[in-house]
């Protein structure tokens, strides 16, 4: 049986009673004082209603409809992912790259087949620059692990490893590529990434790995690396000329992301943390957008996948996320969903996959909600906080 974290909630003796306040808040109804009161005593009763009620009027229209949880939802991925970690072949190359080793080509045919050495490469690359998760773990496993569960999902087409190797792949030129300005002083070194791609991306994969790429990202950390050489403060102004550059290169691969960010920045109206809104507005409104559009012209519903199960990796993992890092997630995942939703598949693996996904996200963000209000001490702390949880994660919670 597989245990969400609300499970392990539902162990506290008080569960029963937070979940019906939350419920009530949800409904835009404040909850009966008898009701806290079990909760949270007498003394402290009164003053948590009134901040309950006051959040109500002030954040919840009562026109909104609770999103319905879904208890049949299939659990596929998640016990694909379970599945995997039994497998003695997965334990090898997945402990080698934990101690920062590098897999033999022989385990890691079993996942990538024919791409192994690629895959081989690329790992290598994550080992020699030393890169991590948050969580201090080598950043390798994070695509280990999602390139095994897409093989234990059995995506890859017959007696082929595409979809599989292409998941490993899936985050390599966002890590690895750190594009630099062309030889002539004016925009992108577009041969350097061009150089990545023919030594690390088998031809027939390119096309795939790169819809995953968060391109827009590339270009931000590009744009930083180009105004800090010319110490140029990080403002919209300067970012839209750094971007007005690259659009009049004329790159195939750059140019139409940053025409895109130029038009997304120039309405973006963020004072304080500019670099933290604006790759959030381009993950929501253009890189997740541009896969769903990318899937849906090449008819294949694997690629838009490939990036759920990525998604659904990162909210595994979710523990050694700041708070802030696992609401975003949350809100990724069920974005990730709501576009899987709108392209109108037939196919019944996808949409079963988009159900699970919405699910896990809806409970993660009850979890979280939960968690604050079932601390036994600075009760009304701990409610403001799951009530501005609530406000963060409020697409999840509302249709």
């Amino acid at each position: 049986m597989v245990i969400h974290d609300i499970e392990l909630l539902k162990l506290n003796k008080n569960f029963d009673i937070a979940y019906s306040i939350l419920k009530d808040i949800l409904e835009q109804r404040c909850p009966d004082i008898r009701k806290i009161e079990l909760l949270y005593g007498t003394q402290k009763s009164k003053t948590l209603q009134d901040l309950i009620k006051n959040f109500i009027i002030k954040n919840l229209s009562g026109t909104r409809i609770m999103r319905p949880h879904n208890p049949g939802s299939p659990m596929e991925i998640i016990l694909a992912r379970r599945e995997i970690e039994k497998d003695g072949n997965y334990q090898k190359v997945h402990s080698f790259i934990l101690l920062n080793k590098l897999p033999d080509i022989k385990s890691l045919e079993n996942f990538y087949g024919n791409y192994s050495v690629y895959v081989q490469k690329i790992i290598k690359q994550y080992i020699q620059l030393n890169l991590k998760r948050k969580c201090e773990i080598g950043a390798a496993t994070h695509l280990n692990r999602v390139g095994a569960v897409v093989f234990q999902l059995k995506m890859n087409d017959t007696g082929k490893y595409n979809y599989s190797s292409t998941a490993v792949m899936h985050d390599s030129i966002e890590d690895l590529v750190r594009l630099k300005k062309s030889k002539k002083g004016t925009g992108v070194d577009t041969e350097k990434y061009s150089k990545f791609l023919d030594e690390h991306i088998p031809a027939d994969l390119q096309d795939k790995v790169k819809i995953l790429t968060n391109h827009y990202n590339l270009i931000l950390n590009y744009v930083l690396g180009r105004l800090e050489e010319d110490d140029k403060a990080f403002t919209k102004k300067n970012i839209l000329a750094e971007l007005e550059i690259l659009v009049s290169q004329k790159t195939k691969e750059f140019s139409r992301f940053a025409e895109k960010m130029q038009s997304l920045i120039s309405e973006t109206d963020a004072e304080t943390d500019l670099l933290d809104a604006i790759k959030w507005e381009c993950y929501k409104t253009l890189y997740l957008e541009g896969i769903a559009k990318e899937t849906s012209k090449k008819n294949d519903h694997r690629i838009y996948e490939i990036k759920g199960v990525d998604l659904s990796d990162n909210a595994h993992g979710k523990g050694a996320l700041s708070i802030d890092a696992r609401i975003r997630n949350i809100n990724k995942n069920l974005m990730w969903g709501i576009k899987g939703y709108a392209m109108k598949s037939t196919w019944k693996p996808f949409n079963d996959h988009i159900q699970e996904v919405i699910e896990d996200a809806y409970q993660s963000a009850e979890y979280l909600v939960l968690g604050d209000m079932l601390q036994p001490y600075s009760s009304t702390d701990f409610m403001m906080s799951a009530l501005n949880k609530i406000i963060k994660m409020e697409n999840v919670f509302y249709i």
